[in-house]
């Protein structure tokens, strides 16, 4: 097992290295043996294959041009799986060619810069690895893939995607003497996927906390590549002091760099780049002294506190998890075009006592070509304390004139198939700027992120093409273009627990086509694949019905990461039995995430068993989306019950929640119970879209409501009916993202709007529905009211 290394093994590794001695160890205990010996220049080699609930400790004494390495035999096939870690401390470590998959950490961390609570790493290196979908069993269960402890640290050329659990994807942690002023380099690495949390707790680096923020860092991110990072609003969380964003591009990100605490952050030379895609967002701007230059803003499609440049408004006195007003901040040169939102100041006015406005913040030597936006600048308040000063900018209607800006003429032009814009108008030189965006120099100044048309560039822009680890960008591109599996078509007879079968068979994708008759099952169904159920024949509904031997049944478990599609069947409760089933689908009792429930011509019935619903969602769990269109519901005790996370964290158990073209019949309680507790800013915070449905007879007594929300966000109902109800309440609507519009209201109560809710063209009279039916008769008076020209009530 010893043996010197050839010249070969150090293609990739520093080129002043002094080769030592190697060993190549097959087992965890062959590993912790041979660790005991290393001395400078020496390395520990682990062979290629899966190490199984491997937990790593790395520790030696390396000097400068003589690292100790640990290596995979072959980079990328050394796999460490199931519960498996790796900590490290010393100095002059060098770390290359492992991957993570296929389990978690046992510990807090996948990967981190110490081994004990004063043992840190100095000096060392984490080169070309890959954590890929290393995730906990729950969502809810919080742990970091990287966290970065002592001085002069450098990850680099590393892959980290598909983090799904609480946690942050890379975390700097100056806490102590020995990590601050730490001079970390964070280079070239590729953060790829990251889907939305749902919570708090889903950025992809944060770089210490409010604890710490006034600690000076001086961590350096440079030159990487985010690609769909939309795990809350924060892809980057800035907390604490002296540190610098270079040269990063972030693609179609749901989220911004947000200098949240700290002060004097230097964030220059970035590309976001959101293609119109919602929710995408620039620079969040909190605290004093930060430096916001070069930088250019492509298309990004998101507002308030996602808008391109976003300046908040700060707490008087604020403690340190407060928000510290905003001072003395310089934005110069930078670039906006075709953006939604932007430019928005004084953002978060007065929520949470957000009163104190910026102070000294210029806004200097700025490009702002949207020409197909109204609204440049946003005001939340009045903002005497930002002053503009030699920007071009341009909106719907041609260049804006206002104090502050000037005209100029504007060209166009491309790099890497993306569009940019750039001006000859001369800017005021700040000497601090000497270079544009593409390292050209700045000799005669000009406004814009972009010196001139790209004449020669000196600093590549960071792509999916050069971050990363080379040999792992071929599996990149593999996984992307991977179409999902066409499913095959099985027909499914009538029967008893012959559905059930069908479903534990089926493949990813798969479609069972019910034949007419009674589909019975005894027990559960668990939707462990994307799955669609529908009927053989378009004419005929073929009914699910569950026979069960106990109480609190349930038809359908869904699971990760699926989606469920039923179209043209009855779902029946089967009420009338000795064990009534309770729900008709459920998420799994794991806490399930990204999942969907499609619901389409379907009839659903008799699901009437005292605190049972059509679903209910578990603690933990986190649909993107539920949809239900087309649809009967009647006859149950509740709907839809999303209402599990009581503990006001801000999470909540679906992103979207869609009910279109459907009828809600005679429930005891609620249509829907959909929560969102406590004042968390970092998610979107649910979507709910009601539309052309009708809402008969829910809610038997006063302490119902008919829609149940609680801090839902984004809430749009419109051209519905709500009639003979019971309940105190019909809906009641908060924030300036909720409306309710062309909708009647009869023999219920009228809805409830409040803290900028909007409700507009509501009607009180009788639907005048048809006879045994809640389509609308011809003397309606709510035909053609719909906001679409149509009626209100069912298409």
């Amino acid at each position: 097992m010893k043996k010197t290394f050839g010249i070969l093994l150090f293609m990739f590794l520093p080129f002043s290295v002094i080769l030592g001695t190697s060993y190549k160890v097959m087992n965890l205990d062959q590993f912790n043996e041979k660790s005991k010996l290393l001395l400078p220049g020496d390395s520990i080699i682990l062979s290629n294959g899966v190490w199984k609930d491997a937990q790593l400790v790395f520790k030696g004494n390396g000097e400068k041009n003589k690292y100790i390495y640990l290596l995979a035999e072959n980079s990328g096939k050394v796999s460490l799986e199931g519960e498996s870690c790796l900590r490290m401390s010393g100095n002059w470590l060098y770390v290359s060619g492992l991957v993570f998959r296929n389990g978690h950490t046992p510990r807090k961390t996948v990967i981190e810069f110490r081994t004990g609570s004063k043992e840190y790493a100095f000096n060392s290196v984490l080169a070309e690895c890959v954590v890929d979908q290393f995730n906990q069993k729950v969502k809810d269960s919080t742990d970091h893939w990287i966290a970065l402890y002592g001085q002069k640290n450098t990850i680099r050329n590393c892959y980290f995607a598909g983090k799904t659990n609480l946690g942050t994807t890379l975390i700097v942690c100056p806490d102590d003497e020995n990590s601050i002023n730490n001079q970390h380099l964070i280079y070239r690495n590729y953060f790829g996927f990251r889907p939305r949390l749902g919570s708090n707790g889903g950025e992809t680096i944060r770089i210490g906390t409010s604890e710490v923020c006034t600690n000076s860092s001086e961590t350096i991110v440079k030159g990487n590549y985010f690609e769909h990072c939309s795990g809350e609003t924060e892809i980057i969380s800035n907390k604490s002091t002296d540190n610098s964003f270079l040269n990063n591009t972030f693609y179609e990100c749901e989220g911004s760099l947000v200098l949240r605490h700290g002060n004097n952050a230097t964030v220059a030379g970035n590309w976001f780049i959101g293609n119109g895609k919602a929710f995408t967002g620039g620079i969040r701007v909190i605290n004093e002294g930060h430096k916001i230059f070069n930088n250019y803003f492509y298309r990004l499609a998101g507002d308030d506190f996602r808008s391109s440049l976003a300046i908040m408004n700060g707490i008087p006195n604020s403690p340190a998890n407060g928000y510290a007003p905003v001072k003395n901040v310089i934005v110069a040169n930078n670039t906006y075009y075709d953006c939604t939102s932007p430019w928005s100041f004084g953002v978060g006015f007065g929520f949470r006592n957000r009163i104190a406005k910026p102070e000294n913040t210029l806004l200097l030597n700025n490009l702002v070509y949207c020409p197909n936006t109204d609204e440049l600048i946003k005001y939340y308040d009045q903002m005497d304390g930002i002053m503009l000063d030699n920007n071009i900018l341009v909106n719907s209607k041609g260049n804006l004139e206002m104090k502050g800006t000037v005209k100029g003429e504007i060209f166009q032009s491309k790099m890497n198939d993306l569009e940019i814009v750039y001006t000859n108008t001369a800017a005021k030189r700040l000497a601090f700027i000497k270079e544009d965006i593409l390292g050209q120099v700045r000799t005669t100044p000009v406004i814009g992120a972009f010196q001139n048309n790209i004449v020669n560039p000196t600093i590549e822009m960071a792509t999916k093409h050069n971050c990363g680890p080379e040999w792992y960008r071929n599996k990149i591109t593999e996984t992307t273009k991977t179409e999902k599996r066409f499913g095959k078509a099985t027909v499914v007879e009538a029967g008893l627990d012959l559905l059930s079968k069908a479903v534990k068979n089926a493949g990813d994708n798969d479609t069972l086509l019910l034949m007419p008759g009674e589909h019975v099952v005894t027990k559960k169904m668990a939707i462990n694949q994307n799955l669609v159920i529908r009927s053989a024949d378009n004419k005929v509904k073929p009914i699910i019905i569950m026979k069960a031997d106990k109480e609190n049944a349930y038809m359908f478990e869904i699971s990760n990461n699926v989606k469920l599609q039923l179209e043209g069947v009855k779902i029946d409760g089967n009420s009338e039995s000795n064990f009534p089933t309770k729900y008709a689908f459920i998420s799994s009792r794991e806490g399930a995430v990204h999942f969907s429930l499609i619901v389409n011509q379907c009839e659903i019935f008799g699901f009437n068993v005292k605190t049972g619903s059509i679903y209910r969602a578990y603690k933990g769990s986190y649909a993107d989306s539920i949809v239900v269109t087309n649809t009967v519901m009647k006859d149950c005790f509740r709907g839809f019950s999303l209402s599990e996370e009581k503990d006001d964290k801000g999470t909540y158990n679906a992103e979207i929640v869609k009910f279109e073209n459907s009828v809600f019949d005679n429930f005891t309680q609620h249509a829907l119970d959909y929560y969102r507790g406590g004042n968390d800013e970092s998610t979107l915070g649910g979507f709910l879209f009601v539309n052309h449905c009708v809402f008969n007879n829910i809610g038997e007594n006063e302490k119902q409501s008919i829609l149940k929300l609680n801090g839902i966000v984004n809430v749009s109902i419109a051209n519905s009916i709500f009639s003979n109800s019971m309940a105190k309440t019909s809906v009641k609507l908060s924030g300036n993202k909720n409306i309710i519009q062309n909708c009647c209201f009869y023999n219920c109560p009228a809805p409830k709007v409040e803290n900028g809710a909007i409700s507009q063209n509501l009607y009180f009279d009788n639907p005048r529905f048809e006879k045994k039916s809640f389509l609308l008769s011809k003397k309606s008076p709510l035909i053609g009211k719909a906001t679409d020209g149509g009626n209100i009530g069912l298409r």
